[in-house]
């Protein structure tokens, strides 16, 4: 069958050639998702719950009404009380999300599932044989979900462990969704099995032999620009030609057309311009992006213009759950909304004495029961057919009927992805598949995707035998070549084999090893006393405890309870050493973080060291694993590589001797011909974007000011648009409680910019025509430790105790957004704080793309609060960081002094 199919396709080369050649690129694709599907059905993510306070509770309530009223909003006063849906008034009982104890940097994507679950579990699933078995019993269906608050409402509240100890456990558990990876997986195989013509393109990017088709010239009249028309006096801003290439181009391209564009370039405008565009050429839109704040974004600036257009060009839908929807203007397009709308309408009509002629009477009947007993789908159905911008996130989409259903979709003429940097191939596989075109429209200098450790780990895993492993895991740990060396083993091993693998392991690297199984007690053991590694049988352990050195820190669980040597320890003052990650551990993350410093060659390099002596260096372990390092450059290539990154520079030649657009990026005329660059800043001050423009887009020529920029204030609490006060962390407490990742002086320091600025503000109108809109701050960090930190803080200032993300100061004449720096890609605001939280270590403040995206979130002013004095000395171990503090772009405190 797939023969068949390639026969038919275009621009592939000889189908033979591309049919075997597509194969072996998609197989890494193809070994990686089936792998992070089995890890995905062994995890079982876990929060702890509470109550809500008295005043959680009533916030809680009060949006649960708001969101009623919102519902009711739109129907008509004649509708029906039978039918008017009223979730709200459903028992249940709601429930507060929190990270567990020590799992502070629990991640966002952890909450957001418990969120958009339908149930969740009081009881941890059993394991056997591999496999976890979920008791129904413990099951507990989820009615509704409050994102801002973290909230969840449960028909029955989950049982508490241990209540009735000091130390009680309220966790929950959920079974984890791998929908999202076998959608991935299933377009994967259908492209690789069964292309349509149609996909050819798409199978283009794997062949060594392709044609690309010419692009034919599509020009645009003055008249018909919309958002890119000219100014009143006749110009352009800054950047708009650039755009109205971009439109063009993505107009007349037979295939791909690349935008890409730094922070507060105008990609969103020129997005609505080429949707607008194409409506008027009768042509369907897919619009997809990884977060929902670009989603509406666009939705938000469309809707404002059509509402003052004479023509509504575009007929939206917005596929999603409308609680996620933030925007006010783009709510009433979510298509659930609108299918219980029309619902309800035509019952309405239905059920009107005489509603039509008596010859008609049993198809009405008919309609009636059909629209009762149906779940929506063939509403839904008939509105995404007849709309032209069918608009969703890339795990939203999976909610599309006809994928949900894996019906037949007909194609959309053209899919925008937007925020292509956060977006893997295999993810932009999924609506991909349902057009004809692909816009792709991103910042590879901004965040990339977000990768799943435990899924890489678990296919990292499968490349090496467990006991090899192990044997490199501790050999690493106790050499000098590991970064962060943990100190010496003890070790018990239950065969010869795997002691003596352990030996050669670390005899390979140079690290004191003894095995005392080779031993004889009465005899002297003059190894024993500078061994880094000492392994034996469980047995001979016991009988070697009372010679066994003291400084011996890491453990296996095979090692028995030696309690006289533990005494021993503990009288010594010395404390028993977390036993070290798996092997697979310990390169997933190196592999996450190396490819975060992709821009950062020089610090990068620490890590690939660190990554190459991880590999088994015993002869016995290389030569069953001959392509070990092979297959993990693989693996991080597949995982974490962005389309956008591929389409440009490609993914790397994922084993494969022969250029692909896959592995290299599309070809240098190809590119020409499909992609722009937009090289004009309309956000930042001039003083917030210098950094950024120098550091970031050296050499090319992006984001420049535009001559058209107005951040002109009256706030004189600065004397710079880009300051930095350095703020020294206190000493922790002798013998208190560690604070984990925050920094109290720096949420002082925040805290107290916020509460003078918002004081200015409250009577501080805006200039232009829209005086009274609230002033926007962004409260920013690196670490979750310190979002809790700041969050109980602007609870207290705000009195909106429950609110985890959102606040309004003064009667609303400030809006704060607290979020951490991963979450806020994609926003802005007129004031950001940024606190860095780390001084003594780097952490992951050393990833340019990152850094990138804090940097340029501001508007009219940007406060970095963190430890200049210990960034801009030798002490710091980051090039980039160092550059950073030193840089005379931020000024000192309040901007008076030279840095």
């Amino acid at each position: 069958m797939a023969s068949h199919c390639y026969m038919s396709l275009p621009g592939i080369g000889k189908w033979e050639r591309a049919l075997s050649e597509t194969g072996a690129q998609w197989a890494p694709y193809r070994r990686y998702l089936t792998t992070a599907i089995k890890a995905a059905e062994q995890r079982s993510p876990i929060l702890a719950w509470r109550l809500p306070t008295e005043t959680e509770r009533c916030a809680i309530q009060q949006q649960a009404s708001r969101r009623a009223a919102s519902r009711q909003s739109s129907r008509k006063p004649a509708r029906r009380r039978d039918r008017i849906e009223l979730k709200e008034t459903i028992g249940g009982e709601w429930i507060i999300l929190e990270p567990r104890p020590g799992f502070e940097e629990e991640p966002d994507a952890t909450f957001e599932a418990f969120l958009e679950a339908r149930d969740i579990h009081e009881r941890e699933p059993q394991r056997s044989r591999g496999q976890l078995f979920w008791n129904p019993q413990n099951k507990i269906a989820i009615l509704a979900s409050d994102h801002e608050r973290l909230a969840l409402k449960v028909e029955r509240l989950p049982t508490i462990l241990n209540a009735d100890t000091e130390t009680p456990q309220a966790l929950i558990y959920l079974r984890t969704n791998t929908w999202p990876l076998e959608c991935q997986k299933n377009a994967l195989e259908q492209l690789e099995n069964l292309p349509s013509p149609r996909l050819a393109p798409l199978v283009r990017l794997a062949s060594t032999r392709p044609t690309w088709e010419t692009p034919k010239p599509r020009m645009l009249t003055e008249g018909e620009w919309v958002f890119l028309r000219r100014q009143v006096d006749g110009g352009l801003r800054d950047g708009t030609q650039e755009q109205r290439t971009f439109v063009t181009r993505a107009l007349a391209t037979p295939d791909y057309a690349v935008l890409e564009g730094p922070p507060g370039s105008g990609k969103t405008t020129a997005i609505c311009e080429l949707i607008l565009q194409l409506a008027r050429e009768d042509k369907r839109v897919l619009l997809v992006a990884s977060t929902h704040v670009a989603v509406d974004n666009v939705l938000e600036n469309l809707m404002s213009w059509q509402d003052q257009a004479e023509q509504k060009l575009v007929m939206p839908l917005r596929i999603g759950d409308e609680d996620n929807i933030a925007s006010a203007a783009v709510r009433p397009w979510a298509l659930n909304r609108l299918v219980r709308t029309c619902k309800g309408e035509i019952l309405d009509f239905l059920d009107k004495p005489g509603a039509g002629s008596a010859l008609g009477a049993n198809s009405r009947t008919l309609l009636g029961q059909a629209l009762r007993s149906d779940k929506q789908s063939a509403l839904a159905n008939m509105m995404l057919e007849a709309s032209n911008l069918v608009c969703a996130t890339t795990i939203g989409i999976l909610q599309h009927p006809s994928i949900k259903q894996s019906r037949h979709l007909e194609p959309f003429d053209v899919l925008i992805l937007d925020e292509a940097s956060k977006t893997t191939f295999s993810e932009f596989l999924v609506p991909a598949l349902f057009a004809r075109r692909w816009v792709i429209v991103g910042d590879r200098r901004q965040l990339s995707p977000f990768v799943d450790e435990t899924d890489l780990a678990e296919n990292v895993r499968n490349l090496l035998p467990s006991a090899a492993a192990n044997a490199a895991a501790y050999a690493f740990q106790a050499s000098e070549q590991g970064y962060r060396k943990r100190g010496s083993s003890l070790l018990a091993f239950g065969s010869a084999e795997q002691r003596q693998l352990q030996i050669e392991e670390a005899e390979a690297r140079a690290v004191p090893a003894v095995d005392l199984d080779t031993y004889d007690l009465a005899q002297p053991c003059v190894p024993l006393v500078g061994a880094q590694i000492v392994c034996a049988s469980a047995e001979t352990l016991c009988a070697w405890e009372h010679r066994l050195p003291g400084d011996l820190h890491l453990f296996n669980e095979a090692v028995p309870l030696l309690p006289d040597w533990q005494a021993h320890r503990r009288a010594c003052g010395i404390e028993n050493q977390q036993a070290p990650a798996s092997w697979a551990d310990e390169v997933a993350w190196r592999q996450v973080r190396a490819y975060e410093l992709r821009h950062n060659p020089s610090e990068q390099q620490r890590l690939l060291d660190e990554l190459q002596a991880l590999l088994p260096k015993a002869a016995t372990t290389q030569a069953v694993t001959p392509h070990l390092r092979e297959n993990l450059e693989q693996m991080r290539r597949v995982a974490m590589t962005s389309i956008l990154e591929i389409l440009q520079v490609g993914a790397g030649s994922l084993g494969w001797d022969k250029e692909t657009a896959l592995t290299h990026g599309l070809p240098g005329q190809v590119q020409e011909q499909r992609c722009v660059s937009l090289s004009f800043q309309h956000r930042m001050h001039p003083d917030i974007s210098a950094f950024p423009r120098e550091k970031f887009y050296a050499g090319g020529g992006l984001l420049n000011d535009a001559s058209s920029l107005d951040r002109h204030w009256t706030y004189q609490h600065y004397g710079r648009r880009a300051v930095w006060l350095d703020i020294a962390p206190r000493p922790e407490p002798r013998g208190g409680q560690s604070r984990g990742n925050r920094n109290l002086a720096e949420a002082d320091a925040l805290m107290d910019e916020l509460t003078a600025f918002a004081d200015w503000a409250k009577h501080a109108p805006r200039s232009g025509s829209n005086a009274q809109a609230p002033w926007k701050v962004a409260a920013l960090t690196f670490y979750k430790g310190q979002e809790h930190e700041l969050r109980k803080r602007l609870q207290t200032l705000s009195g909106q105790r429950a609110n985890t993300r959102h606040f309004t100061l003064h009667n609303g004449r400030v809006e704060v957004a607290l979020c951490t720096v991963d979450r806020f890609q994609g926003h802005e605001a007129d004031l950001v704080l940024l606190s860095f939280v780390k001084s003594g270590c780097v952490g992951f403040l050393n990833s340019p793309n990152r850094l990138n995206v804090a940097l340029t979130r501001a508007r009219f002013q940007l406060v970095l609060i963190g430890h200049r004095r210990w960034m801009d000395s030798e002490r710091c171990r980051s090039d980039l960081l160092r550059g950073l503090a030193s840089s005379p772009h931020y000024a000192k405190d309040f901007g008076w002094d030279n840095p």
